[in-house]
């Protein structure tokens, strides 16, 4: 079993990005926050430009690597493509810009412009380059998705209306209306546009009915040109999620990867400091006999990498499964209200955090109930990061930590040492030392000043006995 050859939702992206607080009086503390992924498959590297800072690329989809653009941050939602061998960038509400490289720097090109010369802004844009050199701008965050093309010589100018390519359905569409039982259907957040092509078909993605909720998921248009006429796409959503720690995936991009996969990046909901605290994940989708869009579900649990399955949306588990999740535990300390059973839960919603005093906090859990070692392989771990406060500057950081496995003699052996990390990561998933093990121990050994660190989820994966079937 090569756990390394495995990632895992949500996914790990240093120097994870500062929310914005731009709903004023519902946000609870500064906090962490990115989404709305737009992501690049360009020659043997994957790049992702989501909201609130980048950008992050990749050349095993595992590892991701954070390289500070110019611009970081130019608005949600940004969009990025690459047509006429430049690469240019657009974001809600904001000017155009053009590079001549992936990682920026992008110069502004200035306001998107209608026909009439005026200055046009648009929340949610996708820019879509096709095959025969056109160019063409989608977007919406609201009850519509609109389209327009673009004078592909100057992207900055449209050469048609922005019409309405299709419109909110609550009445038809059940999993449109807004609320965690899709229970308001007086409307419903139609955003989120993505224009993918397969052959002679155009897929015009969105997303609904809101990001706050869990129901918020991924639906799709079907069409034989990018501008429509336009079939509602029986499959959708053809990505949803409304429990677990990855739930309400939507806002995302579908991108093809290596060895004829491909790929949806999304949004999933975390929302405890704010409607839009969320993360970022990735699955493999696939398509029916009838070209629609299928895929299993959102992931949490670990995934093989792009190119070690030939089908991997018919089951892309690397056959890991938390062996920690609501077992046994013990905690040196923990902070009234913050219980130890939080970082086990299976929800981002609530946490650990250790009594203030607690010099060297150590959470203890148990992976097998009889007292059997089990195999395990690999770890995650979502953390928060208690009192953040910009304007005061107590600042994110990283989290050292250690974890420690009980193996069938009583003996603990160390697994993981990330104890002098210097890597800024509020989500962390590695491989670990392969044992047997009874129990394992998280050891938090530092943490940024003035933050108080709290642990979201730990989880450890692994399995009863080896399963050859899915070895690699």
């Amino acid at each position: 079993m090569e756990a390394e050859k495995t990632y895992c939702n949500p996914i790990p992206l240093p120097d994870y990005p500062i929310g914005r607080n731009c709903i004023e009086g519902r946000t609870r503390m500064d906090y962490r926050e990115t989404a709305d992924p737009t992501v690049l498959y360009e020659e043997g590297k994957w790049y992702l430009y989501p909201s609130c800072g980048m950008v992050y690329w990749s050349e095993d989809f595992i590892t991701w690597k954070h390289q500070r653009m110019e611009p970081y941050d130019c608005g949600y939602a940004p969009t990025v493509v690459k047509h006429g061998g430049k690469f240019y960038l657009l974001a809600c509400s904001s000017a155009l810009y053009e590079s001549e490289s992936p990682l920026g720097p992008f110069r502004e090109m200035g306001p998107m412009l209608d026909m009439d010369g005026h200055a046009v802004y648009v929340d949610d844009p996708m820019l879509f380059s096709d095959t025969d050199g056109s160019l063409y701008l989608y977007c919406g965050c609201g009850g519509a998705i609109r389209g327009a093309k673009l004078d592909p010589d100057n992207p900055v100018q449209l050469i048609t209306p922005l019409e309405v390519m299709f419109s909110m359905n609550t009445e038809e569409h059940l999993w449109e209306r807004m609320g965690d039982w899709n229970e308001d259907g007086s409307y419903s957040w139609t955003e989120g546009a993505w224009m993918y092509k397969r052959e002679d078909t155009y897929y015009l993605t969105y997303s609904g009915p809101g990001t706050e909720w869990i129901t918020y998921a991924m639906g799709a248009y079907k069409s034989k040109t990018p501008m429509g006429p336009w079939e509602y796409m029986k499959t959708s959503p053809f990505l949803s999620n409304r429990s677990g720690l990855v739930r309400g995936p939507g806002h995302g991009c579908i991108v093809d990867g290596p060895g004829g996969t491909t790929w949806a990046f999304y949004t999933c909901c975390m929302c405890y400091a704010g409607e839009f605290e969320r993360r970022i994940g990735y699955d493999p989708i696939g398509f029916d006999a009838e070209g629609n869009i299928i895929a299993t579900s959102s992931s949490e649990i670990p995934q093989w990498a792009p190119g070690l399955l030939a089908e991997p949306c018919k089951g892309n588990d690397a056959g890991l499964v938390p062996v920690t999740q609501h077992a046994r535990f013990t905690a040196t300390s923990s902070a009234p209200g913050r219980d130890p059973i939080y970082a086990i839960d299976d929800s981002m919603l609530s946490w650990w955090q250790p009594a203030t005093e607690d010099e060297n906090p150590t959470l203890t859990v148990q992976t097998s109930f009889s007292g059997t070692p089990i195999d395990i392989y690999s770890a995650r771990i979502i953390w928060r990061d208690v009192g953040l406060d910009i304007k005061k500057g107590v600042l994110a950081g990283a989290f050292g930590y250690k974890i420690e496995a009980e193996d069938g003699d009583g003996k603990w052996i160390c697994v993981l040492d990330r104890s002098e990390s210097r890597e800024d990561l509020v989500i962390d998933y590695r491989p670990l030392l392969h044992v047997k093990a009874k129990r394992v121990r998280l050891v938090i050994c530092n943490w940024p000043q003035g933050i108080a660190p709290g642990v979201v989820n730990f989880t450890v994966f692994g399995r009863w006995e080896e399963n050859k079937s899915v070895q690699r």
